[in-house]
């Protein structure tokens, strides 16, 4: 977990782990007290992106403030940030990767001459 101070600790226990029996991610991150705050990053254009979840304010609840899940179309990870400074520092942190991430798909899609479609297809179409 990234803390306040910029330090990074080992939790104890995984958050999610006591809901892993659910076998539904939705109700897992919703029954250990979190909802969907944000995404950083487009999920179905972007081949890397942050899905950034906030604690729920119920009281008793030992779980960080913010669950950041760092997803690619095939792999994720999840990171945790003890408040609101520290999930701005970890978004700040990732930031750089997920735009250069997104502009070299683009660059890719741009330069990619098997199709008609889409961005590539039109300049294509415009400059002939």
């Amino acid at each position: 977990m990234l803390t306040t101070d910029g330090s990074w600790i080992q939790l104890d226990a995984d958050p999610l782990k006591p809901y892993e029996d659910l076998d539904d991610w939705d109700k897992g991150v919703e029954a250990a007290g979190y909802y969907k705050w944000g995404t950083f990053g487009r999920p179905d254009e972007s081949p890397l992106w942050l899905d950034i979840y906030r604690r729920n304010t119920t009281p008793g609840l030992t779980v960080p403030f913010f669950m950041i899940v760092l997803s690619s179309p095939g792999y994720y990870e999840i990171v945790y940030a003890e408040s609101t400074p520290a999930m701005m520092a970890l978004q700040a942190q990732w930031a750089p990767a997920i735009q250069a991430a997104a502009m070299t798909d683009l660059l890719g899609r741009l330069n990619d001459g098997s199709t008609e479609y889409g961005i590539a297809g039109l300049i294509r179409r415009a400059l002939k």
